[in-house]
């Protein structure tokens, strides 16, 4: 019976995946990735926040201005390494007992990018999310890929697609990627800082799905 019921299920998953349109987001002049049709965006202190269901799972993407007064200098490719190890300490220590695996140091042509996923037990089953961090053209772009333990045979493809479809124009090179003085000075007035907000919005998403999550567990 429980096969069954699981067949039914990726049956009416698949047909919804076929019905699911995406396309291609700019993000701005240099970073774009492909988003479900129907999705959000909010614009904060000049970050801003893609969010959209898909099928399987949901998505986020969150692009931060470097902060003159905040943003250490990178110049150098072992900077751009620590700026990275530091981005993924701060984002596993937003959320108690999360587990850090498939860390990696990885490429989108010429660009350093770093992946990892961030494996948290919500009380009622695990929550897998899917990271990619990209320091380019005077700011930080976090792509994520939330989705359930239990759906992950079911996720692959549509992860896969979406980490995929993350492109850079103009075919920069890696010395894009470190901060000048132009860009650390370019706007001498203090603002929030931007890394926390990131890391608060983390937090809050991860309480909504355990909440959704533990109210599906209670429904069904």
């Amino acid at each position: 019976m429980k096969k069954l019921i699981f067949t039914v299920c990726a049956f009416v998953a698949a047909h919804t995946a076929f019905a699911q349109k995406w396309e291609e987001v700019k993000l701005d002049s240099v970073m774009s990735v492909s988003l479900p049709v129907v999705r959000s965006k909010k614009d904060t202190l000049g970050q801003e926040i893609y969010t959209a269901v898909t099928t399987y799972g949901n998505i986020m993407v969150i692009k931060v201005p470097d902060n003159p007064t905040k943003t250490p200098d990178i110049e150098k490719e072992r900077h751009l390494k620590k700026y990275y190890d530091n981005y993924l300490k701060r984002v596993s220590g937003s959320a108690p007992g999360a587990v850090i695996r498939d860390e990696k140091d990885s490429m989108i042509g010429n660009l350093k990018v770093k992946d990892f996923t961030m494996e948290v037990d919500s009380g009622s089953g695990k929550q897998l999310r899917d990271f990619r961090i990209i320091h380019e053209n005077c700011a930080t772009y976090t792509f994520e890929y939330l989705y359930e333990d239990i759906h992950k045979d079911l996720a692959v493809a549509e992860q896969a697609d979406f980490f995929k479809s993350i492109k850079a124009s103009s075919n920069p090179t890696v010395q894009s990627q470190f901060t000048t003085e132009k860009a650390t000075a370019k706007d001498t007035k203090p603002k929030t800082i931007y890394i926390v907000i990131g890391a608060v919005v983390v937090i809050i998403l991860i309480i909504v799905s355990i909440l959704i999550s533990r109210r599906k567990k209670k429904t069904a």
